[in-house]
């Protein structure tokens, strides 16, 4: 009789392993600290965990104790190297985190320290759970359930500890000895942000733009990578089952190593972080780009919208500051986050907006701030109805102006249908299928009047 072996060697070895006698638990052992950790954050919330550590493993069966974060995701699980390094990997068991220990905090005072930087003192009630969004606090007079992401620090200055957690993995291996055991697992509550800071020069026609990575680490667990990375795009991700959450460690740990460099990814882009220091819990900041002296371009731009309809009144329209960064001679794409603008000579903080994933060598517009020296005003100066679904009006906007200097408003309506303009004293430009732009200039302290006639209709 002829035998065919229909899996590599190496599992057949594994299955053949002897097993303990009926009735006799395999033996459990620890892995040892990781000798190597890469981790590639993604700015959703996830992180990849790339680990490896040794083991010395009899043959046969036997229960692998894994220290993990409180918040790894252990359905994504994978033993890579199993084939390699002689071990079949059976499954595991992800048991709770391990001790509670916000329990003791019932009673006591201690201040939380909220995500966005404001804090409380409280009184903690009770506990419920593993993070501080399961605990009720009694904060003055108000009882306070659940402070989602937020740090618990007690009278000293030091935060309420994390749960540790680690899974039991079930293995089968070939034979006894030390080998390595390389995993990959996804873990929750982690995650980073870009912020960048565009110092403008007197004229702001100039200014200097700075980038830098925000890590926020809410898992309770500080890492050691060996390689960090950072990767910047969208990913479709399927809900996870809810993860324990734990205590939120606030305060910002600067980074060795020099500026990161980026490379594509598939339809992502991976930033690489150069001699990466460890990531505790809490927020670190790591290094995105130097300054970068960039032209900048200052407009203003008036929004509406089209108005279905008579209407006797006249509104007032804020006069948004938008600032038009020419960064096409930047080397490096630019992840999404947050650009703060700094005016006169860097002191005085001018707003801040989001800018979207921008490729290199593409500028990019912020809105930051309403003008100050410029009001506008509309009104509607006639109204037709043409049809059951069809509207005619005239408009005028007076925009004034009490700067030294004369500027250029950029009108921008919105209309909810098929429109057309029949006559104005500036030519629109459409900017998209919905939206007409008007270029309105208005002298140093003096006005500028816009008039225009549309006709609108909607639905069919």
């Amino acid at each position: 009789m002829t035998v065919r072996l229909r899996v590599p060697l190496a599992v057949s070895l594994a299955l053949a392993a002897p097993l303990p006698a009926r009735g006799q638990a395999p033996p459990e052992i620890a892995a040892a600290a990781a000798t190597r950790q890469e981790i590639v954050l993604t700015n959703q919330n996830l992180a990849v965990v790339n680990e490896t550590r040794r083991a010395d493993l009899p043959a046969g069966p036997v229960v692998l104790s894994w220290s993990i974060p409180a918040t790894a995701r252990t359905e994504t699980w994978s033993l890579v190297n199993g084939r390699d390094a002689a071990v079949r990997f059976l499954g595991l068991t992800a048991g709770l985190p391990q001790g509670n220990p916000l329990a003791d905090l019932v009673g006591r005072r201690v201040r939380v320290e909220r995500p966005g930087g404001a804090s409380a003192e409280a009184e903690v009630v009770a506990v419920s759970g593993t993070g501080s969004e399961q605990v009720l606090f009694r904060e003055g007079s108000d009882l306070v359930y659940g402070e989602p992401g937020a740090r618990i620090v007690l009278e000293g200055g030091a935060a309420a500890a994390a749960p540790s957690r680690a899974v039991r993995l079930r293995l089968a291996s070939e034979r006894a000895g030390a080998r390595d055991l390389a995993v990959r697992y996804l873990v929750s509550d982690v995650g980073w942000e870009a912020d960048y800071a565009l110092a403008l020069s007197a004229d702001e026609k100039s200014g200097r733009l700075e980038g830098w990575f925000t890590v926020d680490n809410r898992t309770g667990a500080a890492f050691a990578p060996t390689r960090l990375r950072l990767l910047a795009g969208i990913l479709r991700t399927a809900p996870a089952p809810a993860t324990p959450a734990v205590a939120y460690r606030a305060g910002a740990v600067a980074a060795e190593g020099g500026v990161s460099s980026s490379e594509a990814v598939s339809e992502s882009r991976m930033y690489e972080i150069p001699s990466p220091a460890g990531l505790p819990a809490g927020r670190t900041t790591l290094p995105l780009a130097d300054g970068a002296d960039v032209p900048v371009e200052k407009r203003y731009v008036a929004r509406t919208s089209y108005w279905f309809g008579e209407n006797a009144d006249s509104q007032t329209v804020p006069v948004g500051v938008i600032y038009r960064v020419g960064a096409k001679k930047l080397a490096a794409a630019l992840p999404a986050g947050v650009v703060r603008v700094y005016a006169d000579g860097g002191s005085v903080f001018g707003g801040e907006d989001r800018i979207a994933h921008t490729p290199s060598g593409t500028d990019f517009e912020i809105e930051v701030s309403e003008a100050f020296d410029l009001v506008a005003r509309r009104r509607q100066t006639s109204f037709t109805q043409v049809g059951p679904r069809e509207s005619e009006s005239a408009w005028e906007v007076t925009f004034t102006s009490r700067k030294k200097d004369e500027a250029t408003v950029m009108l921008r309506e919105t209309f909810p249908g098929d429109w057309k303009v029949l006559e104005s004293s500036v030519p629109p430009v459409s900017k998209s299928a919905r939206v007409a732009e008007f270029a309105v200039p208005v002298p140093a302290g003096g006005e500028a009047r816009l008039t225009y006639r549309v006709r609108v209709r909607t639905g069919r």
